[in-house]
């Protein structure tokens, strides 16, 4: 899989302690997008999926989130990810671009594997109704064997929030989303 980036553990990255895959290449270069550096397809490392799992300490994880980049814009890696975190016991979200209903038709067998995604193109203007989404036309949905179960958006314990992590080596990550 082409990766931009992992999170080993995470709580601003989706519901509960969660290891975060950033891949990379996005076709879509929304205006305003923070994650510009996940774009370009020829930048990142193939990392494998066995690698990725090896970086998580799934003995402490709920969940594995997956962002870009556009995951869906490498569905097979994508699909054997998702299973693997699912045999390891863990829940899925997916952040892509596209709307839910341009996945269901061409990539359902992907979505079966998600638990919950945040969908649609980052819009720069719109603020955010949700803590994980990036801007306010996007929608937290929980799937149910690749359908929609409910949406999650606008539910209030899903406000905004953010972390910023120092390493051991003193490097600073800062992810999830602050309100101006």
């Amino acid at each position: 899989m082409r990766i931009n980036s992992i999170l080993e553990v995470s709580e601003a990255n989706g519901p509960g302690k969660r290891g975060v895959v950033w891949v990379q290449g996005c076709a879509r270069h929304c205006e305003g997008c923070f994650n510009q550096e996940t774009q370009n397809p020829d930048k990142g490392k193939d990392i494998s999926i066995e690698e990725i799992f090896r970086r998580f300490n799934a003995d402490i994880l709920e969940g594995v989130t997956v962002s870009g980049g556009e995951p869906f814009d490498q569905p097979a890696d994508l699909e054997k990810l998702l299973k693997k975190a699912r045999q390891k016991g863990l829940n899925t979200l997916v952040y892509t671009g596209y709307s839910y209903e341009e996945l269901a038709d061409r990539l359902a067998q992907v979505l079966k594997l998600c638990d919950y995604i945040i969908d649609g193109p980052y819009i720069k203007d719109s603020p955010s109704k949700c803590r994980w989404a990036g801007s306010g036309n996007q929608r937290f949905l929980e799937l149910e064997n690749g359908k929609i179960k409910k949406d999650l958006t606008a539910n209030e314990e899903y406000c905004q929030t953010a972390e910023i992590i120092i390493d051991e080596s003193g490097n600073v990550i800062v992810t999830g989303f602050i309100e101006d």
